[in-house]
């Protein structure tokens, strides 16, 4: 399939901002997401979270959940854990996975108020059932420090293979924890290995240094590749 061109490009950009003056909320997510980026457009934060903010008020789970983003990282505004927190309920009560997972995330981390782990937990259940990869890793580490449940490393390694087997690279790494201290040396390896290949470049550096302090990093250590 042949690669839209400069001229199509800019007219698709051109249409998407059409469609986003006139209201569709799909096209607000889209402008909001290429301002963002910087793609075809000047980067331009605020903008973006105006779009954003746009697509919210018309009922867009998805646009809840960005205004979240924005207030939880500081894009085009200052950072408001406290005001992401209430966006990404919005977004997890309008059934969005990733909004769930967000809202966990902050009850979790105390973004207004206490931790609370029940909650949260609740919730990274709640997206957990639409599929969502990353909640299975979280609610494996619940297991595993016993978190608002009793500690179980039996249900931890299980989610922890669930959230692997759905390509999550934490997921990836964590169960090779787990096939480490079973002595499935070759398992883990690979599990290892698939973490590496999608993990950020910070996540990289704390699979590093676990394996240095494990004293087997020369043996698991995945060749950085890209």
């Amino acid at each position: 399939m042949r690669e839209a061109g400069p001229d199509q490009a800019t007219a698709g950009v051109a249409t998407i901002c059409d469609l986003a003056g006139g209201g569709l909320a799909d096209a607000q997510l889209a402008l909001g997401q290429i301002l963002l980026d910087g793609v075809l457009l000047p980067r331009d934060a605020r903008a973006a979270l105006g779009w954003f903010l746009a697509a919210a008020r018309q009922g867009s789970a998805m646009g809840c959940n960005m205004v979240g983003r924005c207030c939880e990282l500081g894009w085009g505004m200052a950072a408001a854990p406290a005001e992401a927190l209430r966006w990404y309920r919005r977004a997890a009560c309008a059934g969005l996975d990733w909004g769930m997972y967000n809202y966990a995330t902050g009850l979790t981390l105390g973004w207004d108020g206490p931790p609370d782990h029940v909650r949260a937990l609740a919730w990274f259940r709640r997206a957990a059932a639409r599929g969502h990869c990353k909640s299975f890793n979280i609610i494996g580490g619940f297991y595993e420090d016993g978190w608002a449940v009793t500690r179980d490393l039996v249900q931890a390694r299980a989610w922890y293979a669930r959230a692997a087997e759905g390509g999550d690279f934490r997921g990836h790494f964590n169960l090779a924890r787990f096939l480490l201290a079973e002595g499935e040396m070759i398992r883990a390896r690979r599990h290892f290995e698939n973490a590496w290949q999608t993990a950020t470049p910070a996540f990289r550096t704390r699979m590093e240094q676990f394996l240095v302090e494990s004293g087997i990093e020369m043996r698991f250590r995945p060749a950085p590749n890209g």
